[in-house]
Protein backbone atom coordinates (compact mmCIF):
# COMPACT_ATOMS: atom_id res chain seq x y z
CA UNK A 1 0.00 0.00 0.00
CA UNK A 2 1.19 3.37 -0.91
CA UNK A 3 0.98 7.06 0.73
CA UNK A 4 -2.17 7.86 -1.52
CA UNK A 5 -3.89 3.98 -0.19
CA UNK A 6 -2.87 4.85 3.24
CA UNK A 7 -4.39 8.04 2.64
CA UNK A 8 -7.88 6.53 1.42
CA UNK A 9 -7.55 3.87 4.39
CA UNK A 10 -7.08 7.15 7.32
CA UNK A 11 -10.01 8.74 6.08
CA UNK A 12 -12.21 5.76 6.77
CA UNK A 13 -10.26 4.95 9.73
CA UNK A 14 -11.10 8.87 10.93
CA UNK A 15 -14.73 8.15 10.88
CA UNK A 16 -13.63 5.72 14.14
CA UNK A 17 -10.93 7.80 15.76
CA UNK A 18 -13.35 11.24 16.01
CA UNK A 19 -15.80 9.25 16.99
CA UNK A 20 -14.00 7.40 19.78
CA UNK A 21 -13.13 10.88 20.68
CA UNK A 22 -16.37 11.95 21.05
CA UNK A 23 -17.43 8.83 23.22
CA UNK A 24 -14.28 9.61 25.81
CA UNK A 25 -15.20 13.01 25.77
CA UNK A 26 -19.03 12.41 26.60
CA UNK A 27 -17.97 9.49 29.26
CA UNK A 28 -15.97 12.14 30.67
CA UNK A 29 -17.97 15.29 30.46
CA UNK A 30 -21.01 14.41 30.92
CA UNK A 31 -21.11 10.84 32.66
CA UNK A 32 -18.26 11.84 35.37
CA UNK A 33 -15.77 8.82 33.90
CA UNK A 34 -12.28 9.27 33.61
CA UNK A 35 -11.75 7.43 30.46
CA UNK A 36 -8.38 5.89 28.67
CA UNK A 37 -7.38 4.82 25.23
CA UNK A 38 -7.05 1.14 25.93
CA UNK A 39 -6.77 -0.06 22.41
CA UNK A 40 -3.69 1.72 21.32
CA UNK A 41 -4.54 4.12 18.01
CA UNK A 42 -8.32 4.09 18.53
CA UNK A 43 -8.45 7.78 18.82
CA UNK A 44 -6.02 8.25 16.40
CA UNK A 45 -6.28 7.60 12.11
CA UNK A 46 -2.16 6.73 11.58
CA UNK A 47 -1.98 4.32 8.86
CA UNK A 48 1.24 1.73 9.56
CA UNK A 49 1.87 -0.95 7.12
CA UNK A 50 3.45 -3.55 9.88
CA UNK A 51 0.92 -5.20 11.71
CA UNK A 52 0.83 -5.38 15.08
CA UNK A 53 -0.25 -8.63 16.52
CA UNK A 54 -2.37 -6.51 18.96
CA UNK A 55 -4.45 -8.05 21.92
CA UNK A 56 -8.27 -7.78 20.74
CA UNK A 57 -9.23 -4.91 23.23
CA UNK A 58 -12.25 -2.26 23.51
CA UNK A 59 -11.54 0.90 22.81
CA UNK A 60 -11.62 2.70 25.79
CA UNK A 61 -11.60 2.23 29.46
CA UNK A 62 -12.33 4.24 32.85
CA UNK A 63 -9.87 3.67 35.18
CA UNK A 64 -12.32 4.79 38.26
CA UNK A 65 -14.54 2.23 37.79
CA UNK A 66 -13.16 -0.14 35.08
CA UNK A 67 -15.46 -0.23 32.49
CA UNK A 68 -15.20 -0.52 29.04
CA UNK A 69 -16.11 1.05 26.22
CA UNK A 70 -16.24 -0.40 22.30
CA UNK A 71 -17.17 2.60 19.88
CA UNK A 72 -18.54 2.34 16.94
CA UNK A 73 -19.06 5.47 15.05
CA UNK A 74 -20.95 5.46 11.47
CA UNK A 75 -21.58 7.92 9.05
CA UNK A 76 -25.08 6.54 8.58
CA UNK A 77 -26.09 5.58 12.21
CA UNK A 78 -26.71 1.85 12.75
CA UNK A 79 -27.06 -0.27 15.69
CA UNK A 80 -24.27 -2.83 13.64
CA UNK A 81 -21.45 -4.59 14.69
CA UNK A 82 -18.46 -6.66 12.96
CA UNK A 83 -18.56 -10.47 13.92
CA UNK A 84 -16.75 -13.95 12.52
CA UNK A 85 -17.76 -17.17 14.00
CA UNK A 86 -13.57 -17.78 14.28
CA UNK A 87 -13.35 -17.96 18.29
CA UNK A 88 -11.46 -15.03 19.20
CA UNK A 89 -13.48 -12.51 16.43
CA UNK A 90 -17.09 -12.86 17.48
CA UNK A 91 -18.63 -9.45 17.53
CA UNK A 92 -18.62 -9.31 21.61
CA UNK A 93 -14.74 -11.10 21.89
CA UNK A 94 -12.16 -8.79 22.89
CA UNK A 95 -12.68 -8.83 27.24
CA UNK A 96 -16.26 -7.23 26.64
CA UNK A 97 -18.14 -8.10 30.04
CA UNK A 98 -21.84 -8.48 30.30
CA UNK A 99 -21.49 -4.90 31.81
CA UNK A 100 -19.25 -3.12 29.37
CA UNK A 101 -20.64 -0.80 26.71
CA UNK A 102 -21.04 -0.34 23.13
CA UNK A 103 -21.75 3.46 22.55
CA UNK A 104 -23.11 3.69 18.94
CA UNK A 105 -23.27 6.73 17.13
CA UNK A 106 -23.18 9.20 13.88
CA UNK A 107 -20.06 10.99 12.72
CA UNK A 108 -20.00 13.32 9.93
CA UNK A 109 -16.09 13.97 9.04
CA UNK A 110 -17.16 16.39 5.70
CA UNK A 111 -18.19 19.19 7.56
CA UNK A 112 -15.18 21.37 9.12
CA UNK A 113 -14.81 20.50 11.85
CA UNK A 114 -16.38 17.06 12.06
CA UNK A 115 -19.87 16.73 13.82
CA UNK A 116 -20.74 13.59 15.96
CA UNK A 117 -24.00 13.32 17.40
CA UNK A 118 -24.67 12.15 21.11
CA UNK A 119 -23.70 8.39 21.91
CA UNK A 120 -25.96 5.78 22.55
CA UNK A 121 -25.12 3.25 24.87
CA UNK A 122 -26.04 -0.51 24.86
CA UNK A 123 -24.59 -3.51 27.65
CA UNK A 124 -23.06 -5.97 26.11
CA UNK A 125 -25.67 -8.03 27.66
CA UNK A 126 -28.73 -6.43 26.05
CA UNK A 127 -27.42 -7.33 22.99
CA UNK A 128 -26.48 -10.75 23.62
CA UNK A 129 -30.26 -10.89 24.68
CA UNK A 130 -31.46 -9.72 21.38
CA UNK A 131 -29.31 -11.55 19.37
CA UNK A 132 -31.62 -13.87 18.02
CA UNK A 133 -33.35 -10.39 16.34
CA UNK A 134 -30.03 -9.25 14.86
CA UNK A 135 -30.02 -9.42 11.26
CA UNK A 136 -27.48 -12.44 9.82
CA UNK A 137 -26.28 -11.91 6.19
CA UNK A 138 -24.84 -14.34 3.76
CA UNK A 139 -21.03 -14.37 4.93
CA UNK A 140 -18.56 -12.38 2.31
CA UNK A 141 -16.99 -15.79 1.45
CA UNK A 142 -17.46 -19.14 1.49
CA UNK A 143 -14.58 -19.87 3.60
CA UNK A 144 -15.46 -20.98 7.16
CA UNK A 145 -14.77 -17.71 9.41
CA UNK A 146 -15.49 -14.99 6.68
CA UNK A 147 -16.32 -11.66 8.52
CA UNK A 148 -20.12 -10.29 8.87
CA UNK A 149 -22.12 -7.14 9.86
CA UNK A 150 -24.74 -7.86 12.49
CA UNK A 151 -27.45 -5.52 12.48
CA UNK A 152 -29.81 -4.77 15.30
CA UNK A 153 -33.02 -3.57 14.64
CA UNK A 154 -33.38 -0.09 14.58
CA UNK A 155 -35.17 3.58 13.55
CA UNK A 156 -33.41 6.46 13.05
CA UNK A 157 -35.66 9.14 11.71
CA UNK A 158 -33.70 11.07 9.08
CA UNK A 159 -35.63 14.17 9.42
CA UNK A 160 -35.62 16.76 12.57
CA UNK A 161 -38.93 16.61 14.58
CA UNK A 162 -40.62 15.25 17.77
CA UNK A 163 -41.29 11.87 19.11
CA UNK A 164 -45.18 12.63 19.73
CA UNK A 165 -45.87 8.69 20.92
CA UNK A 166 -47.19 4.96 20.07
CA UNK A 167 -50.34 5.04 18.77
CA UNK A 168 -53.93 2.40 19.08
CA UNK A 169 -52.23 0.50 15.88
CA UNK A 170 -49.32 -0.01 17.76
CA UNK A 171 -46.89 2.80 15.13
CA UNK A 172 -44.62 5.16 15.86
CA UNK A 173 -45.67 8.85 15.39
CA UNK A 174 -43.30 11.28 14.92
CA UNK A 175 -43.72 14.85 13.42
CA UNK A 176 -41.19 16.48 11.33
CA UNK A 177 -40.12 20.31 11.73
CA UNK A 178 -42.42 20.49 8.56
CA UNK A 179 -45.76 19.53 10.70
CA UNK A 180 -46.11 16.14 7.86
CA UNK A 181 -46.79 13.57 10.58
CA UNK A 182 -44.94 10.15 9.90
CA UNK A 183 -46.45 6.80 11.24
CA UNK A 184 -43.41 3.90 11.50
CA UNK A 185 -45.68 0.73 11.52
CA UNK A 186 -42.18 -1.73 10.05
CA UNK A 187 -41.33 -2.00 13.91
CA UNK A 188 -43.89 -3.88 14.74
CA UNK A 189 -42.11 -6.51 12.26
CA UNK A 190 -39.31 -6.84 14.48
CA UNK A 191 -40.43 -9.85 16.85
CA UNK A 192 -39.43 -9.95 20.15
CA UNK A 193 -39.28 -7.12 22.85
CA UNK A 194 -39.15 -3.62 21.15
CA UNK A 195 -37.96 -0.43 23.00
CA UNK A 196 -38.22 3.28 22.18
CA UNK A 197 -35.72 5.32 23.52
CA UNK A 198 -37.29 8.72 23.96
CA UNK A 199 -40.08 10.53 25.56
CA UNK A 200 -43.38 11.79 24.00
CA UNK A 201 -42.33 15.23 23.10
CA UNK A 202 -38.90 14.71 23.09
CA UNK A 203 -36.80 16.57 19.85
CA UNK A 204 -35.12 13.93 17.62
CA UNK A 205 -32.44 14.99 15.74
CA UNK A 206 -32.57 13.54 12.19
CA UNK A 207 -30.08 10.88 11.06
CA UNK A 208 -27.97 10.97 14.56
CA UNK A 209 -30.15 9.90 17.01
CA UNK A 210 -31.86 6.06 17.39
CA UNK A 211 -35.96 6.27 18.38
CA UNK A 212 -35.94 2.60 18.81
CA UNK A 213 -34.44 -0.76 18.54
CA UNK A 214 -34.85 -4.43 19.93
CA UNK A 215 -31.95 -3.87 22.35
CA UNK A 216 -32.54 -2.52 25.75
CA UNK A 217 -30.65 0.66 25.93
CA UNK A 218 -28.28 1.98 29.25
CA UNK A 219 -29.52 5.16 29.34
CA UNK A 220 -27.61 7.03 32.05
CA UNK A 221 -24.17 4.83 32.49
CA UNK A 222 -22.35 7.03 35.17
CA UNK A 223 -19.55 6.27 37.05
CA UNK A 224 -19.54 4.50 39.87
CA UNK A 225 -16.55 6.37 41.17
CA UNK A 226 -13.38 4.84 42.33
CA UNK A 227 -14.42 0.95 42.61
CA UNK A 228 -12.19 -0.71 41.03
CA UNK A 229 -9.18 -2.77 42.56
CA UNK A 230 -6.47 -1.71 40.63
CA UNK A 231 -4.15 -4.00 42.33
CA UNK A 232 -6.15 -7.20 42.41
CA UNK A 233 -6.84 -7.14 38.71
CA UNK A 234 -2.98 -6.84 37.86
CA UNK A 235 -3.39 -10.44 39.33
CA UNK A 236 -6.51 -11.85 37.50
CA UNK A 237 -6.08 -14.93 35.41
CA UNK A 238 -7.60 -12.70 32.28
CA UNK A 239 -5.03 -11.20 29.96
CA UNK A 240 -7.30 -7.91 29.37
CA UNK A 241 -7.90 -7.28 32.63
CA UNK A 242 -4.08 -7.60 33.46
CA UNK A 243 -3.03 -5.43 30.42
CA UNK A 244 -6.05 -3.10 30.99
CA UNK A 245 -5.29 -2.29 34.93
CA UNK A 246 -1.25 -2.07 33.58
CA UNK A 247 -2.66 0.85 31.50
CA UNK A 248 -4.58 2.52 33.85
CA UNK A 249 -1.58 2.39 36.77
CA UNK A 250 0.69 3.72 33.95
CA UNK A 251 -1.86 6.65 33.01
CA UNK A 252 -2.20 7.75 36.40
CA UNK A 253 1.57 6.83 37.61
CA UNK A 254 0.91 4.97 40.76
CA UNK A 255 4.29 5.00 42.05
CA UNK A 256 2.67 2.31 44.83
CA UNK A 257 2.51 -0.49 42.33
CA UNK A 258 5.85 -0.07 40.79
CA UNK A 259 6.81 -3.50 42.77
CA UNK A 260 4.20 -5.58 40.93
CA UNK A 261 4.71 -3.54 37.79
CA UNK A 262 8.87 -4.42 37.68
CA UNK A 263 8.15 -7.90 38.40
CA UNK A 264 5.49 -8.08 35.26
CA UNK A 265 7.69 -6.51 32.89
CA UNK A 266 10.72 -9.21 33.32
CA UNK A 267 8.17 -12.39 33.93
CA UNK A 268 9.27 -14.12 30.53
CA UNK A 269 6.02 -16.13 31.32
CA UNK A 270 3.53 -13.13 30.38
CA UNK A 271 1.97 -12.12 27.18
CA UNK A 272 4.53 -9.75 25.42
CA UNK A 273 1.98 -7.12 25.17
CA UNK A 274 1.47 -6.92 28.83
CA UNK A 275 5.06 -6.79 29.75
CA UNK A 276 5.80 -3.50 27.67
CA UNK A 277 2.93 -1.87 28.76
CA UNK A 278 4.50 -2.95 32.15
CA UNK A 279 8.00 -1.20 31.10
CA UNK A 280 5.66 2.07 29.58
CA UNK A 281 3.89 2.66 33.18
CA UNK A 282 7.56 2.05 34.77
CA UNK A 283 8.74 4.89 32.22
CA UNK A 284 6.51 7.06 33.36
CA UNK A 285 7.52 7.13 36.55
CA UNK A 286 11.73 6.69 36.54
CA UNK A 287 11.89 7.72 32.36
CA UNK A 288 15.76 7.33 32.15
CA UNK A 289 16.77 3.86 32.77
CA UNK A 290 13.69 2.34 31.76
CA UNK A 291 13.03 4.06 28.54
CA UNK A 292 16.92 2.86 27.20
CA UNK A 293 15.42 -1.10 28.92
CA UNK A 294 12.73 -0.08 26.14
CA UNK A 295 14.95 1.27 23.93
CA UNK A 296 17.55 -1.63 23.81
CA UNK A 297 14.33 -4.12 22.81
CA UNK A 298 13.67 -1.85 19.86
CA UNK A 299 17.26 -2.33 18.54
CA UNK A 300 17.56 -5.87 19.58
CA UNK A 301 17.96 -7.49 15.72
CA UNK A 302 16.24 -10.54 17.15
CA UNK A 303 13.10 -8.71 18.31
CA UNK A 304 10.21 -9.15 16.42
CA UNK A 305 9.16 -6.36 13.75
CA UNK A 306 5.61 -5.80 15.42
CA UNK A 307 6.79 -5.82 18.60
CA UNK A 308 9.61 -3.06 17.46
CA UNK A 309 6.81 -0.99 16.27
CA UNK A 310 4.23 -1.24 19.12
CA UNK A 311 7.52 -0.53 21.25
CA UNK A 312 8.15 2.79 19.10
CA UNK A 313 4.38 3.32 19.19
CA UNK A 314 4.40 3.32 23.00
CA UNK A 315 7.27 5.20 23.96
CA UNK A 316 6.01 8.10 21.55
CA UNK A 317 3.32 8.54 24.35
CA UNK A 318 5.74 9.32 27.49
CA UNK A 319 6.08 13.00 27.93
CA UNK A 320 9.87 12.96 28.43
CA UNK A 321 12.57 13.95 27.74
CA UNK A 322 14.03 10.76 27.98
CA UNK A 323 11.74 9.50 25.15
CA UNK A 324 12.07 12.26 23.39
CA UNK A 325 16.16 11.19 22.39
CA UNK A 326 15.30 7.83 22.43
CA UNK A 327 13.12 8.46 19.42
CA UNK A 328 15.94 10.62 17.56
CA UNK A 329 18.38 7.80 18.39
CA UNK A 330 16.22 5.26 16.48
CA UNK A 331 15.28 7.60 13.78
CA UNK A 332 18.67 7.88 12.98
CA UNK A 333 19.66 4.12 13.06
CA UNK A 334 19.72 3.36 9.65
CA UNK A 335 19.78 -0.53 10.29
CA UNK A 336 16.38 -0.29 11.57
CA UNK A 337 13.44 -1.16 9.90
CA UNK A 338 12.48 2.27 7.51
CA UNK A 339 8.86 2.37 8.56
CA UNK A 340 9.95 1.82 12.08
CA UNK A 341 12.51 4.75 12.03
CA UNK A 342 9.55 6.57 9.90
CA UNK A 343 7.50 6.06 13.29
CA UNK A 344 10.00 7.20 15.65
CA UNK A 345 10.36 10.26 13.97
CA UNK A 346 6.62 10.48 13.78
CA UNK A 347 6.43 10.33 17.49
CA UNK A 348 9.01 13.88 17.98
CA UNK A 349 6.86 15.85 16.18
CA UNK A 350 3.26 13.83 16.92
CA UNK A 351 3.96 12.15 20.16
CA UNK A 352 3.28 13.32 23.96
CA UNK A 353 7.01 14.32 23.95
CA UNK A 354 7.52 16.43 20.93
CA UNK A 355 10.42 17.78 20.16
CA UNK A 356 10.37 19.27 16.37
CA UNK A 357 14.10 20.92 16.92
CA UNK A 358 15.12 17.06 16.98
CA UNK A 359 14.26 16.30 13.87
CA UNK A 360 16.55 18.47 12.02
CA UNK A 361 18.59 15.94 10.68
CA UNK A 362 15.66 13.59 9.80
CA UNK A 363 13.72 16.27 7.41
CA UNK A 364 16.75 14.78 4.52
CA UNK A 365 17.08 11.51 5.85
CA UNK A 366 18.63 9.19 2.44
CA UNK A 367 14.69 7.42 2.98
CA UNK A 368 12.35 8.94 1.90
CA UNK A 369 9.74 7.23 3.84
CA UNK A 370 11.69 8.57 7.04
CA UNK A 371 12.12 11.76 5.38
CA UNK A 372 8.33 12.80 4.52
CA UNK A 373 7.08 11.37 7.93
CA UNK A 374 9.79 13.95 9.81
CA UNK A 375 8.65 16.74 7.39
CA UNK A 376 4.94 16.17 8.03
CA UNK A 377 5.05 15.64 11.56
CA UNK A 378 5.67 19.24 12.40
CA UNK A 379 2.70 21.35 13.46
CA UNK A 380 4.71 24.48 14.35
CA UNK A 381 8.46 25.96 13.96
CA UNK A 382 10.34 27.77 16.49
CA UNK A 383 12.18 31.12 15.83
CA UNK A 384 15.31 29.16 16.05
CA UNK A 385 14.04 26.17 13.46
CA UNK A 386 13.28 28.79 11.14
CA UNK A 387 16.51 30.59 11.28
CA UNK A 388 18.13 27.69 10.57
CA UNK A 389 15.85 26.34 7.57
CA UNK A 390 16.67 29.92 6.18
CA UNK A 391 20.71 29.14 6.22
CA UNK A 392 19.84 25.94 4.70
CA UNK A 393 18.58 27.41 1.57
CA UNK A 394 21.19 29.23 1.21
CA UNK A 395 23.58 26.45 0.52
CA UNK A 396 24.57 24.19 -2.87
CA UNK A 397 22.42 20.46 -2.05
CA UNK A 398 19.14 20.18 -3.42
CA UNK A 399 17.54 18.04 -0.56
CA UNK A 400 18.07 20.17 2.52
CA UNK A 401 17.17 23.40 0.14
CA UNK A 402 13.85 21.92 -0.78
CA UNK A 403 13.02 20.62 2.36
CA UNK A 404 13.82 23.34 3.97
CA UNK A 405 11.74 25.69 1.66
CA UNK A 406 8.94 22.90 1.75
CA UNK A 407 9.25 23.08 5.61
CA UNK A 408 8.77 26.95 5.78
CA UNK A 409 5.97 27.27 2.94
CA UNK A 410 3.87 24.51 4.62
CA UNK A 411 4.08 26.83 7.59
CA UNK A 412 3.72 30.12 6.17
CA UNK A 413 6.85 31.80 7.42
CA UNK A 414 6.22 34.38 5.45
CA UNK A 415 8.88 36.93 7.17
CA UNK A 416 11.80 33.81 7.19
CA UNK A 417 10.96 33.27 3.78
CA UNK A 418 11.32 37.13 2.78
CA UNK A 419 14.47 36.92 4.37
CA UNK A 420 15.43 33.83 2.42
CA UNK A 421 15.01 36.09 -0.82
CA UNK A 422 17.79 38.92 0.30
CA UNK A 423 20.63 36.15 0.69
CA UNK A 424 21.72 35.15 -2.64
CA UNK A 425 20.71 33.16 -5.76
CA UNK A 426 19.86 29.53 -4.34
CA UNK A 427 18.01 31.03 -1.54
CA UNK A 428 16.01 33.45 -3.51
CA UNK A 429 15.31 30.89 -5.96
CA UNK A 430 13.86 28.55 -3.62
CA UNK A 431 12.11 31.46 -1.25
CA UNK A 432 10.39 32.69 -4.24
CA UNK A 433 9.18 29.31 -5.65
CA UNK A 434 7.39 29.15 -1.70
CA UNK A 435 5.93 32.45 -1.94
CA UNK A 436 4.88 31.65 -5.15
CA UNK A 437 3.02 28.59 -3.58
CA UNK A 438 1.30 30.45 -1.11
CA UNK A 439 -2.30 32.07 -0.94
CA UNK A 440 -1.30 35.96 -2.44
CA UNK A 441 -3.69 36.90 0.20
CA UNK A 442 -1.51 35.49 3.12
CA UNK A 443 1.28 36.56 1.38
CA UNK A 444 0.19 40.02 1.21
CA UNK A 445 -1.61 40.25 4.73
CA UNK A 446 1.81 38.91 6.30
CA UNK A 447 4.49 40.73 4.47
CA UNK A 448 3.09 43.85 4.12
CA UNK A 449 5.60 46.12 2.92
CA UNK A 450 8.18 43.55 2.93
CA UNK A 451 6.44 42.62 -0.18
CA UNK A 452 8.29 44.83 -2.64
CA UNK A 453 6.59 45.36 -6.29
CA UNK A 454 9.85 43.60 -7.65
CA UNK A 455 9.13 40.75 -5.84
CA UNK A 456 5.82 40.61 -5.78
CA UNK A 457 6.15 40.85 -10.17
CA UNK A 458 8.00 38.01 -10.03
CA UNK A 459 5.38 36.22 -7.96
CA UNK A 460 2.33 36.84 -10.06
CA UNK A 461 3.06 34.62 -12.74
CA UNK A 462 2.68 31.67 -10.23
CA UNK A 463 0.00 32.99 -8.16
CA UNK A 464 -1.71 33.03 -11.86
CA UNK A 465 -1.37 29.61 -12.14
CA UNK A 466 -3.19 28.73 -8.85
CA UNK A 467 -6.46 29.76 -10.45
CA UNK A 468 -6.13 28.36 -13.80
CA UNK A 469 -8.24 25.77 -13.89
CA UNK A 470 -6.41 23.51 -16.44
CA UNK A 471 -3.82 22.76 -13.38
CA UNK A 472 -6.36 22.39 -11.28
CA UNK A 473 -9.90 20.44 -11.64
CA UNK A 474 -9.11 20.54 -15.46
CA UNK A 475 -5.84 18.53 -15.55
CA UNK A 476 -7.51 15.54 -14.17
CA UNK A 477 -9.67 15.60 -16.88
CA UNK A 478 -7.25 16.13 -19.84
CA UNK A 479 -4.66 13.45 -18.16
CA UNK A 480 -7.66 10.91 -18.89
CA UNK A 481 -8.49 11.94 -22.39
CA UNK A 482 -4.20 12.17 -23.65
CA UNK A 483 -4.98 8.39 -23.10
CA UNK A 484 -7.28 7.52 -25.07
CA UNK A 485 -6.08 8.91 -28.58
CA UNK A 486 -5.12 5.36 -29.76
CA UNK A 487 -6.88 4.35 -33.01
CA UNK A 488 -5.99 2.05 -35.77
CA UNK A 489 -7.17 2.63 -39.29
Amino acid sequence: MGFKEDADFARFVSVGAIGTAAVADHLQNQLNHQPIELERYAMANKVWQTKVKRLRLPDLLCVRCGLRVESRAKSKLKIMLSHSDTPGREWDAGGMRQDDLFAFLHTDINQDPPHCGAPIFFSTEALRASIAQARRPAPKAASEGSEITLTWPCWVPTKRGQYLGVDDEGRIVFSGVDEKVQRYWQWRDWGGPRFIYSEPGDFIRGGEQVLAGVAEQTSNPMCSGDSWDLAAALYSSEVVERYAAVKAAGSMELRELFSTLSSMSSDSSEDWRVRLEAQIALARLEPDPWVRRITDQISNPQSEADQQMEAVLAMSELPSEAAAEALDRIAAKTDLPNELRAAAAWGLGQGAARNPELLIDHFVDPEPIVALHAISSVDELSSDLQRKLVGWMAEEGVNRASAAAQLLQRHGCVDSLLEATQFGDNARLWALRALGELPPALVRCLAGSRLTPDIEQVLRPMWLGQDDWLRQDGKEGLDALDVQKIRFR
